[in-house]
């Protein structure tokens, strides 16, 4: 075992490759590794147990047509695995935010563009491309090579295919797929395997059904719930009602879910 691999892969240690290029105001908590040829500038904290792999660069200026230096802060949080080639920058403005909750696990050649939001718990396969000012919310999973638009909203459990992607909002709970993403079920697996109940699936496959497939209108939705014990209470039908509410692109109407197409949540 070589003392990289040592230092890297079995020790609680904080550690920096000496090939790495960390900046001034870049804070790294206990047990942070950075691996070798990551690069790390602007104003930059990452929390505990948290590993960069190689040649990540995080913390550049923003992808916008004059803007020259990073702005803002970029925050990462407890133990996130960010692997090989990703790149996470920075704000577009003085006071701005560009942030990765715990836990996530965001694989290769991954871009989370400038003040994208990533709640806890968010997996993103490789090569997905967020559009600046994404916000995803948590337990959400990204496929490899799904794309986002700029200021698009991605609900808490929601899965969007691989190849896929997204111009407007995704509501909570759901699968999706396509270009532009359609409705393709309910992410059935991801909930089962956290925990939501058999009740809860229920209310979301008739709230979906009648949403997606049978296109009633929002209000006509909101009437059915409202009338209807089993729906009004359930906290994820809810959810459900509550993202489209304060939705500000406006959610995909389309349904993929007679199509050919289909896939699986899960990694």
């Amino acid at each position: 075992m070589t003392s990289f691999e040592k230092a890297f892969f079995h020790s609680k240690d904080t550690y920096v490759h000496p090939t790495a290029l960390i900046g001034p105001n870049v804070h790294l908590a206990a047990g942070v590794k950075i691996g070798p040829y990551a690069i790390i500038t602007g104003t930059v904290s990452v929390d505990e147990g948290t590993r960069i792999y190689p040649h990540a660069t995080i913390g550049f200026p923003a992808e916008s047509v004059g803007t020259r230096i990073p702005h803002g802060i970029i925050s990462i949080g407890k133990n996130c695995e960010i692997r090989e080639f990703v790149t996470v920058h920075a704000s577009k403005y003085p006071n701005g935010e560009t942030r990765i909750g715990d836990n996530a696990y965001i694989m290769n050649y991954c871009h989370v563009s400038h003040d994208v939001i990533l709640e806890n718990n968010v997996i993103m396969i490789n090569n997905v491309q967020l559009g600046g000012h994404t916000y995803v919310e948590h337990h959400a999973f990204l496929m490899a090579n799904s794309a986002t638009h700029q200021f698009s909203r991605i609900g808490q459990y929601t899965s969007l295919a691989p190849f896929s992607g997204i111009r407007q909002d995704l509501p909570p709970f759901c699968m999706f797929n396509g270009t532009p993403a359609g409705f393709a079920g309910l992410n059935s697996v991801g909930l089962r395997r956290a925990g939501f109940s058999s009740s809860n699936l229920q209310a979301l496959k008739k709230v979906t059904t009648l949403f997606y497939q049978q296109k009633i209108s929002f209000d006509a939705l909101q009437e059915i719930i409202m009338n209807d014990a089993s729906l009004s209470t359930d906290l994820c039908v809810q959810a459900f009602i509550t993202f489209i509410k304060q939705s500000q692109r406006g959610v995909s109407r389309k349904s993929t879910i007679n199509s050919s197409v289909s896939f699986e949540a899960g990694i």
